[in-house]
């Protein structure tokens, strides 16, 4: 067998006044990397004595509005054979950095350019809220380069298509850009528009960037405005793009959630109109990608058309299922529970209960205190006045399915099934429940 050599990893990144990241920054990736190169472009503070007492070797550069520019200076200062090159904001585990480890080599050998991963977007709490896929290590080569000011992309200079080696599901990497502490003290907005402009300016047909300009003015919560964009860019689609077009998908979602919250609020026909049309066109153009569908049923299921809200999620977690989130569901890979749940109601609703079932345990599997959840899957199997199904038989049954989802000697759990019995069926479970759990001597001690 073969024996794969181990890669010299060089770390690159481009910063301005990260004094609060910087350490982190240097740190997640310590034990991989054979040199870290910071490029400072004009801190203020104290970012790039940190980095230089840390061991990175520390460049200045002029800022030139062009982060491909900046990013690309980086790279040239790099005398590994792979880049490593996320922001300061960015980070990986532990776990994650070994897999890296092996993964790089294997790619070297197969003769692939780059490595897609994950990327999560952390809220305040630390919650992921929103997901994507990026390319943030690549092969050190000078036929690989960054284009475009802002919102930078890898493109081979040779013009050849670059090979992708997807480890989407596998790795991740983890972004506090959006938390409000990273956000005190910087002026993106007004900085990014300059720039999109400035694109747009050379490029007056660029759908992309308009999509980016859409995005630009929904951050600064100018919605009309950010619809204006989303649909010129949507008009200057070509009649064909790839099924990866993360960006694309991202302009339709985007767009759709506008038209959503406006029907919502005006009940408006034409807007109505508009959602279904351009969902038609975004699964023409993008048929592999499930948050058009997830959009729809859920937008649906709010008004109640539990038929069609149940058609579009089933949807959508199918194609979950089938292509995988690789410059894909970016909203529903991080709300997986939440198609579930909705599934279950409008099963619930529409009488189809053994799907109902299926569902509420499959969400239950994930997030076994999903209350409401587990209120309907007592609904369905114990059914309220059916004699024959509230048998000590049928309640057995029921436990056994109860007992592979959950660990029963757990108290917390004990306690939370019979709750939620109680509130569902009424006292004739719960108290099943509890002979089965208790004795009567621990029933008294707990107060049951």
């Amino acid at each position: 067998m073969k024996k794969i050599k181990s890669l010299k990893v060089s770390q690159c990144m481009i910063v301005k006044n990260e004094e609060k990241n910087i350490r982190q920054a240097l740190s997640w990736g310590k034990e991989m990397m054979w040199e870290q190169i910071v490029v400072d472009t004009g801190s203020s503070d104290r970012t790039a004595a940190i980095a230089e007492e840390l061991g990175a070797k520390v460049f200045t550069y002029e800022w030139t509005d062009n982060f491909a520019a900046a990013k690309n200076y980086a790279i040239s200062q790099a005398q590994g054979d792979w880049i490593a090159l996320l922001d300061a904001d960015e980070y990986i585990t532990k776990e994650d950095v070994r897999k890296i480890q092996k993964v790089l080599p294997e790619l070297e050998e197969k003769g692939f350019d780059a490595l897609s991963t994950g990327i999560q977007n952390l809220n305040d709490e630390g919650q992921v809220f929103s997901s994507g896929t990026q390319i943030r290590f690549f092969r050190n080569d000078p036929d690989i380069r960054y284009r475009r000011r802002i919102h930078e992309q890898l493109e081979s200079v040779s013009g050849r298509k670059l090979r992708i080696g997807d480890a989407t599901s596998e790795l991740s990497i983890f972004h506090t850009g959006y938390q409000k502490k990273a956000l005190e003290g910087k002026e993106k907005n007004g900085r990014n528009r300059k720039l999109l402009m400035a694109e747009l300016e050379e490029s007056p047909d660029d759908y992309e960037i308009m999509g980016y300009i859409g995005d630009d003015f929904l951050a600064d919560g100018e919605k009309e405005t950010a619809e204006t964009w989303y649909r010129r860019s949507i008009q200057n689609l070509p009649s064909w793009i790839e099924d990866y077009d993360q960006r694309t998908a991202v302009t339709f979602t985007e767009f759709l959630r506008l038209l959503m919250e406006k029907e919502e609020l005006t009940g408006d026909e034409v807007c109505l109109k508009e959602i279904t049309k351009t969902y038609e066109k975004a699964v023409l153009l993008l048929p592999k990608e499930p948050d058009f569908d997830y959009l729809l049923g859920r937008f649906y299921a709010v008004k109640n058309e539990t038929i069609k809200a149940q058609e579009h999620l089933e949807k959508a977690l199918d194609k979950l299922n089938t292509y995988g989130c690789y410059n894909k569901a970016m909203l529903l890979a991080v709300n997986v529970l939440d198609a579930y749940e909705i599934l279950v109601h409008c099963c619930y609703k529409s009488g189809q209960l053994e799907k109902c079932i299926s569902y509420a345990v499959n969400y239950l599997k994930y997030n076994p205190y999903g209350m409401e959840v587990l209120y309907w899957f007592f609904k369905v199997l114990l059914p309220e006045g059916d004699v024959q199904a509230n048998s000590d038989a049928q309640k057995q049954a029921v436990l056994e399915v109860l007992s592979k989802i959950y660990d029963l000697t757990l108290l917390k759990n004990k306690l939370f099934l019979i709750k939620t019995a109680e509130k569902a069926v009424g006292k004739d479970f719960s108290v099943f429940l509890l002979d089965r759990f208790f004795s009567p001597e621990e029933q008294r001690q707990l107060g049951l």
